[in-house]
């Protein structure tokens, strides 16, 4: 597979979106400030916004390779 410059740079930007989402959504820990431990409510709704997060990115990202042009 050949990419150019700019298609490698967004796989790049992709896949570090990709990793960071997952991070923060198995280490909730990450997700509470210091003094908010009693923040459960806001870990819920995070955790949630990084699963639709990562649910977007996977499949737009399997909407790019189906699509491609070679």
């Amino acid at each position: 597979m050949k990419y150019g410059k700019t298609g490698l740079f967004g796989i790049i930007l992709v896949i570090i979106a990709l990793l960071i989402s997952m991070y923060f959504m198995f280490n909730t820990k990450a997700l509470i400030p210091a003094g908010y431990d009693l923040a459960i409510h806001g870990i819920v709704i995070s955790r949630t916004l990084m699963i639709a997060f990562t649910l977007y990115l996977v499949s737009k990202l399997g909407y790019f390779l189906l699509n491609k042009k070679d």
